[in-house]
């Protein structure tokens, strides 16, 4: 039984594979982030993939990377629907996120990522110019 888009890409209306051109458009994946409580949450829908081996979480300087990747290894198939290659979404955290108290947990094909939330740290800091008080001359010999 074919499915609507596949009767679409065969027609001859439309010389060329035409769905080729949506992923660049579609989001990577879906996410949802809120603050529970002194807790920053982030889920992410990722099923099918292998958390020990196709998923990566980085956390550097207020952002949170999320990086999937799944490669095809059906060699020969009728049709599929499902997206392989590399996923990426960046977010950044709320002030006050503690990033050194990252912890993530995947369940039922749901990536879930927390951080406790502290005090919000003052943005940057102050640095004062030294300033000698007698410039240094060379004295010839």
């Amino acid at each position: 039984m074919a499915t609507t888009l596949t009767r679409w890409k065969e027609s001859a209306f439309l010389p060329f594979d035409w769905t080729a051109f949506l992923p660049p458009f579609l989001p990577d994946f879906k996410v949802e982030q809120f603050i529970d409580g002194d807790r920053f949450v982030v889920r992410a829908e990722l099923p099918g993939f292998d958390p020990d081996k196709q998923i990566e979480i980085t956390v550097i300087h207020g952002l949170l990377k999320v990086h999937a990747e799944r490669v095809e290894q059906i060699p020969e198939k009728a049709h599929s629907e499902f997206r392989y290659g590399a996923f990426v979404r960046t977010i950044a955290l709320p002030a006050g996120v503690r990033e050194e108290s990252a912890a993530a947990t995947y369940r039922d094909g749901i990536l879930e990522i927390t951080f406790t939330i502290g005090p919000a740290k003052e943005p940057g800091r102050h640095i004062t110019i030294q300033v000698p008080k007698e410039p240094k001359t060379v004295k010839p010999k």
